[in-house]
């Protein structure tokens, strides 16, 4: 008997696999079938068995019953793991984001100095993460990145632009201001034509720093020189974002095959009120998603940059329209399946102590 009773408490184990509710409603049967299809003597389960037990559980506490449910499931599950890889990336911008500060002082001065003359405009980019990371692409900024030449680490698209009307001098300034980043010890790449603004541009990199300088020629023998300085992105970010889909979908997936799973056990009446609540969450993923994935693709052939990678995260706290009703959605979808599991069970426990009391009449 010691042989069989530890061969049951292997089962027990192994049954631990299969979700809670199928263990109350089918475990003993399944553990009765185990017992008897055993050989005498056998005191653990065979590899056969063992194999069988776990992927069959996991089949069960993972798989969604039926297509509507696998597609129910990769919606939402697709939603939160875009969004948490989002915020990903955005845990790991801030503590490693570079401390540049664009707006000082000496980075003006220096501008100036390669041009010759003050600048008669300057602007400043917002230099919040999810602020820039959803307009950016708005302003065309960057739009013709992937045609021009960076020489170290790509931008952060938030920084200040001073802008200089002069007089055309074919390569004139763009020549005087190579010379001079090179012996401040800046890494400067190759003068390229810009297709976008139909200008000569140059990047220059030095201590997290990324310097452009354009120059478009207008009418005439007028044009107007720019000079662009952005702080380069932080490292890490795209592995953080990568790390955060992987945790959401891993994190989403079993959560919500198992509340499909609970779905299909309720009443008529209570499938109406899942779809209630599921049908208006279950569109928001899909079109919340849709936007953030196609917003996410960068405007330049080929050149993703970090800050794209925060869109998701910057739409949601932008618009949290989508998130509010998908939120409302799951929780009134757990509310039913939590409601009708209780009925259920409060039926059972009515059953049961009705039969001692019919026995006894």
């Amino acid at each position: 008997m010691a042989e069989q009773d530890r061969l049951e408490r292997c089962y027990r184990r192994l049954l631990w696999a299969y979700p809670r509710y199928y263990r109350r409603e089918r475990g003993l049967e399944m553990l009765t079938t185990l017992l008897d299809a055993a050989r005498p003597g056998q005191d653990r389960p065979t590899r056969g068995d063992t194999v069988h037990l776990i992927l069959s559980g996991l089949r069960f506490r993972l798989v969604p019953p039926g297509w509507a449910a696998k597609i129910a499931t990769g919606v939402a599950a697709l939603w939160f793991a875009v969004v948490l890889g989002s915020a990903g990336a955005y845990v790991a911008w801030l503590p490693s984001a570079s401390s540049v500060d664009v707006s000082d002082p000496g980075l003006a001065a220096l501008a100036d100095g390669l041009v010759g003359r003050p600048a008669e405009r300057v602007s400043f980019d917002s230099g919040e993460p999810l602020d820039f990371a959803r307009g950016y692409t708005s302003t065309g900024l960057f739009w013709d990145l992937d045609r021009e030449t960076l020489p170290g680490g790509k931008p952060v698209p938030s920084g200040q632009h001073r802008s200089y009307p002069t007089t055309f001098v074919p390569g004139g300034v763009m020549k005087g201001a190579l010379p001079r980043l090179r012996a401040d010890g800046w890494q400067v790449g190759p003068i390229t034509r810009s297709p976008y603004c139909g200008c000569v541009v140059f990047w220059a990199d030095r201590d997290g720093l990324l310097l452009r300088m354009q120059e478009a020629r207008t009418v005439g023998l007028s044009s107007v020189v720019s000079v662009e300085l952005f702080p380069v992105e932080p490292e890490g970010v795209t592995a953080a974002a990568v790390a955060g889909v992987v945790i959401g979908l891993l994190a989403a997936w079993p959560v919500l095959a198992a509340l499909t799973r609970h779905c299909t056990r309720v009443s008529n009446r209570d499938r109406l009120l899942l779809l209630a609540f599921g049908l208006p969450a279950l569109f928001a993923c899909f079109a919340n998603t849709l936007d953030n994935v196609m917003s996410m693709v960068p405007d330049t052939e080929g050149v993703l940059l970090a800050a794209d990678l925060l869109y998701p995260l910057a739409n949601q706290a932008v618009n949290p329209v989508a998130a509010t009703v998908i939120a409302v959605g799951f929780a009134g979808c757990v509310a039913v399946v939590v409601r009708a599991a209780w009925r259920r069970r409060h039926a059972t426990t009515s059953v049961m102590a009705a039969r001692p009391a019919a026995a006894g009449r």
